[in-house]
């Protein structure tokens, strides 16, 4: 009898059919956390100048007590800073990710209540012509920032985290959400928030993008499909719809 990791995403929704539950939920449903197929079609791409995306809904739904976030980034030429994903309640209480051009590194942050937690790994990836797979995790309870890589932690793991204070009241992929500056030159996609830690090694999966939505504590998912037109469908099922702002454009360069 095959392992129940290792059933298929095939037989998956045959089960599923049977008692009428589709082939997203069925991970959850059976405890089963093998990669489900799926069309990886499109990605996200940015000018560097004032594109970003956005998810107003998602404001409500991020824990800032315990978390991750997931995505594929593939930067080109750049001669600033750009932060791929953050969300924040003012400058003293924020989490996410940049890339740092003037010192070529990666940051994950947890800043909360002015105590800022940051992880800066020196990296080799603007304009290489590669994807990379980037996650942050933080767990207050742990007292724990983590950062990683193309499935690696990098960097040491940090603690000391501060006591959050706020409510998040602004979200942004490719642009800071503070100010208006840090704009991202490249392509993200496949963008999912947990409110849970997920294993960086699972979501990386030996570098292939796979449908994330049956993971438990999803509450944010933008797989960047739609090609076309400004609005992009969360896939998590909150409905927290993306919003391509200022021109920013769907390609069919993917992860």
């Amino acid at each position: 009898m095959p392992e129940i990791s290792k059933i298929s995403s095939v037989a998956i929704g045959s089960i599923g059919k049977i008692f009428g539950i589709a082939k997203s939920s069925m991970g959850k449903f059976m405890g089963i956390s093998a990669p489900a197929a799926y069309s990886n079609t499109y990605s996200i791409d940015l000018d560097g100048t004032n594109d970003y995306m956005t998810a107003d809904g998602i404001f409500d739904d991020i824990s800032v007590s315990v978390g991750t976030i997931s995505m594929w980034i593939k930067l080109e030429p750049t001669g600033y800073n750009g932060v791929l994903i953050k969300a924040d309640v003012d400058k003293s209480n924020q989490l996410g990710m940049a890339y740092l051009n003037s010192t070529t590194k990666m940051r994950f942050q947890y800043k909360a209540g002015g105590t800022n937690k940051t992880i800066d790994h020196s990296v080799s990836i603007e304009a290489d012509g590669n994807w990379h797979h980037v996650v942050v995790t933080w767990d207050t309870s742990a007292d724990q920032l983590k950062g990683y890589i193309d499935g690696s932690q990098v960097g040491s793991t940090v603690t000391g985290l501060g006591t959050w204070s706020g409510t998040i009241n602004a979200f942004r992929v490719g642009a800071n959400s503070i100010a208006d500056n840090s704009y991202v030159n490249g392509h993200i996609d496949q963008v999912a928030i947990f409110t849970s830690v997920v294993s960086a090694s699972a979501l990386y999966n030996s570098g292939t993008p796979y449908d994330l939505s049956s993971i438990s504590n999803l509450v944010g998912y933008w797989e960047m499909n739609e090609g076309t037109g400004t609005s992009i469908a969360d896939s998590s099922g909150t409905g927290n719809t993306g919003t391509l702002v200022n021109g920013a454009a769907f390609a069919s360069d993917v992860a």
